[in-house]
């Protein structure tokens, strides 16, 4: 299993933020997504939410 990522303007329309996080799986993934969206955009974490951005997971690792 390839680690994963994503782009958090891809789903905090934030198109400011250029965090990108990585995880080696969707779970170590979508804690450290809660975290900074929590800390860094006021955002709640609901299953909503964690469903919403769990669809934006990439395979590999950023290129940028």
């Amino acid at each position: 299993m390839g680690r994963k990522y994503v782009e958090c303007r891809d789903f905090s329309g934030d198109d400011h933020c250029s965090e990108i996080l990585t995880g080696n799986n969707d779970e170590e993934l979508m804690e450290a997504v809660i975290k900074h969206a929590i800390n860094m955009h006021g955002m709640a974490n609901t299953t909503d939410f964690r469903t919403k951005v769990s669809m934006t997971f990439k395979e590999g690792t950023p290129t940028h």
